[in-house]
């Protein structure tokens, strides 16, 4: 018998096994592993100083979450290009060609011009290793404010410690939870937006719809008069009872289009809304909406200004939080015109000139007889 051949036989049988042996041997351990840290964040959670001054229970619960898609196979890396395997087969082919020609060439001794068809095999060998690295896909760039940082990096690591951190922010789970103050906003945009707006008002509360009725029957003073009385009643009777049929079927299609108008181009799977609670009083909140692009959200460390940020106002009712302004700071105050507390509200600045035409021209002319510094 062969001792080479036995030897080669048991080589051969014997790699497989091993290899199956430790990657059966580093499942184990990482299982171990596992479980050890998840104990140890436990204890973590249990330290107040630890808990509440340092991030070190994020990173454990982060390096817990890796281990577990280690486990099961899952990819956390930076999303890559396809392996173009035709490209690579072909190009492989020609590196092979040129390169036994080189070989040859200089079987007998070096040849000169053997340079040439070497040099093409390494340049298309370097073309090769070019498809096979750098096969990372760089995030979408969006527009961000001066001063944002994106939460999406290239290192998986760090994108599930930032989703950790943020999940566990106090308050998150709540604001987020379907009448939180951030999930009733969110789900009145996507209802205003698609032009649901009888379902949307269910989110809002009673004074939003009455001032909408307001605002309605004040821009068309021309079908249903002046008189303040009248308009009290059938605003009231409105935003109550939705009588007259006729009537409300015609302000819930003009809010309709117009919130279709207003919204209609945001997508709502590109909005983020801001992780700090904004407590305006005991019962009332400000939850600012902004678009993330594609950048899985982003963090700011001083005062930024957010372009096209939408500001909305909600109310505390019951345990249910719901939408007392679509914009502004503060909840409307009904009226005729009612208050939105917009500075660019047109039906005021209409309201003040028919009230008062002549005031612009005195005031004008009282400011330019004051002494200088007076």
């Amino acid at each position: 018998m062969n001792i080479e051949t036995v030897v080669q036989a048991a080589t051969a049988i014997a790699a497989p096994a091993a290899a199956i042996a430790g990657l059966s041997s580093r499942k184990r351990r990482l299982r171990a592993e596992i479980r050890d840290n998840l104990a140890l964040a436990g204890e973590l959670d249990q330290n107040n100083i630890l808990r509440e001054h340092t991030p070190v229970s994020v990173w454990m619960h982060g390096r817990i979450a890796l281990d577990v898609a280690r486990l099961t196979g899952q990819s956390l890396g930076t999303p890559k290009k396809p392996i173009p395997k035709t490209s690579v087969f072909f190009t492989s082919v020609f590196v092979i060609m040129f390169a036994g020609w080189t070989y040859l060439l200089n079987r007998d001794g070096f040849i000169w011009y053997s340079i040439f068809p070497a040099l093409a095999a390494f340049l298309l060998a370097v073309s090769v290793f070019g498809m096979l690295l750098n096969r990372q896909l760089p995030p979408e760039q969006s527009h961000l404010p001066p001063g944002a940082t994106p939460i999406r990096t290239d290192s998986a690591s760090e994108r599930i410690t930032t989703s950790v951190a943020l999940a566990t922010e106090p308050g998150a789970g709540d604001r987020f939870s379907e009448w939180g103050q951030a999930g009733v906003v969110l789900r009145f945009f996507k209802l205003m937006r698609e032009g649901h707006f009888e379902e949307g008002i269910e989110l809002a509360d009673s004074n939003w719809l009455y001032c909408r009725v307001q605002s309605w029957l004040y821009n068309n003073r021309n079908t249903f008069g002046s008189d303040e009385t009248v308009l009290d009643h059938l605003a009231a009777s409105l935003s109550a009872s939705r009588e007259p049929t006729e009537v409300w079927q015609g302000f819930v299609a003009t809010e309709s289009e117009q919130f279709r108008q207003e919204w209609g181009s945001i997508d709502p799977a590109k909005l983020g809304v801001a992780s700090r609670e904004r407590r305006i009083a005991v019962n009332f909140a400000r939850v600012i909406v902004t678009s993330i692009g594609d950048t899985g959200g982003y963090f700011v460390t001083s005062a930024t200004i957010l372009p096209d940020a939408l500001t909305f106002v909600v109310r505390l009712d019951g345990g249910r939080w719901l939408i007392a302004s679509h914009f502004g700071t503060a909840p409307p105050m009904p009226g005729w015109p009612p208050a939105w507390w917009s500075a660019d509200d047109p039906a005021v600045a209409a309201a003040v000139a028919a009230a008062a035409p002549e005031n612009a021209e005195t005031g004008q002319s009282k400011d330019s007889e004051e002494e200088p510094g007076g």
